[in-house]
């Protein structure tokens, strides 16, 4: 059996990259020597990879100083169009009929 050291001595992105390439040539391959009816029986099965993905998140990280937490709600178009309609709001009651 082997044993995972040996398994993973060329970094996970490496491995993907490199096995999927082989599968996207060998796939390649088939659909052009295709002289059949059923190209799905043909063609290989794309494999997962588990090799380098990660399967929990990441810890939170710590804030920078000076920097708030949480969804930034002021950088949305939603916030900018209600400032902007506020805007507009607060203009249109200062301004003074003009009397005749």
């Amino acid at each position: 059996m082997q044993r995972e050291d040996d398994r993973l001595r060329e970094p996970p992105a490496e491995h993907r990259r490199r096995t999927r390439r082989a599968e996207r040539h060998r796939t390649n391959e088939a659909i052009h020597l295709f002289e059949g009816e059923d190209l799905d029986a043909v063609v290989p099965v794309k494999s997962v990879h588990d090799v380098g993905h990660k399967t929990s998140p990441p810890p939170p990280r710590a804030a920078k100083p000076g920097r708030r937490g949480g969804y930034k709600v002021w950088k949305t178009s939603f916030w900018k169009r209600r400032t902007a309609v506020r805007r507009q709001k607060a203009l249109a009651e200062r301004e003074v009929p003009e009397e005749e």
